[in-house]
């Protein structure tokens, strides 16, 4: 019974440790990492036009403002319905988030068009799906 019993604690620390080395595009040693993915709209149709901006937020913490982790933008000419988007993500910063998340945002003119309105939490990997819904005025 011991045996069987350290043999499946081998076999699960063997897998945790598989699992852990492939998680990112990490550099050796780095202190951030790249992410990668895609925008698209909930809505059928391409993702409007106007500029996106993907944040990744410490969005665990209540009454308290989200932290900043990392953010990007990218233009969205309005014609495709995948607009893809590369984020560098500082390590550190991530390991001490609170259920890290994204909000998505695309404007135009000043004007909120679209954005997430569901949690979209990050879970871990380097290529990332998310999704924006319109604003109707």
């Amino acid at each position: 019974m011991d045996v069987m019993r350290r043999s499946l604690l081998t076999l699960m620390g063997l897998g945790l440790l598989a699992a852990s080395g492939c998680v990112s595009d990490e550099e050796e040693g780095g202190d951030s990492f790249t992410l990668t993915g895609a925008i698209s709209n909930v809505a059928s149709g391409p993702v409007p036009a106007g500029t996106v901006t993907i944040r990744l937020e410490e969005q665990g913490v209540m009454d308290v403002a989200a932290k900043l982790i990392a953010e990007t933008s990218v233009v969205s000419d309005g014609k495709a319905t995948r607009v893809p988007f590369v984020l560098q993500v500082p390590k550190p910063e991530l390991d001490k988030a609170v259920d890290a998340g994204f909000t998505v945002r695309v404007e135009r003119d000043g004007r909120l068009i679209a954005t997430n309105t569901t949690k979209q939490r990050y879970s871990g990997g380097s290529n990332i799906s998310l999704r924006i819904e319109p604003i109707l005025y």
